[in-house]
């Protein structure tokens, strides 16, 4: 776990100089912020779909990650579906060795919605009644790193900020208080 978790950050640290140069910043923006950061792998353990209940179901509701930007490896199981811009969910087939990368909220308020958090959830398919486990790697930047919008991304998205002024550490915690983990 530690080797992957030291892969996972490295490819992260590429992703995010390349999302800084996109964003009109210095390549090396995010990289002090990501490399000391809060980032965690996590695995998930979706449990087998007892008898009774229906195994057309959902596992993961519709949501967003909070953080700068999750890499999620191959699942053991299918189910991973997003939300295109027409409102349909579009079923995700990982190939083994890919990795696929989610934007995050942290990003979205940093860009004033330039990159737009990935709505998704994790569906059921197949009837399958089979369990499921998924490493997302979520990447977070220090506490203290200022999400405020970038004037360079807010002059490209409407010409104000649609997102407050705050610091990682305060997202985290509101974000964590609204869906009740805090």
């Amino acid at each position: 776990m530690a080797t992957l978790f030291q892969q996972l950050e490295t490819c992260a640290k590429h992703l995010m100089a390349a999302c800084a140069q996109y964003l009109q910043q210095p390549q090396d923006f995010f990289e002090i912020q990501v490399a000391e950061g809060q980032t965690i792998l996590r695995v998930i353990h979706y449990p087998p779909i007892p008898n009774g209940i229906t195994p057309a179901s959902q596992r993961a509701a519709p949501h967003e990650d909070i953080n700068l930007i999750t890499l999620l490896c191959e699942a053991t199981t299918p189910g991973l579906e997003l939300l295109k811009p027409d409102g349909e969910w579009l079923s995700i087939q990982t190939q083994p060795g890919h990795i696929i990368v989610d934007t995050g909220d942290m990003l979205q308020s940093l860009s004033n919605g330039l990159l737009k958090s990935t709505t998704h959830r994790v569906a059921n398919p197949d009837n399958s009644r089979e369990r499921r486990f998924s490493m997302p790697f979520f990447v977070h930047p220090r506490p203290e790193f200022d999400l405020t919008p970038l004037p360079s991304c807010v002059s490209c998205t409407e010409g104000y900020p649609r997102y407050p002024n705050q610091t990682a550490a305060e997202y985290l915690n509101q974000r964590l208080k609204e869906i009740g983990l805090a």
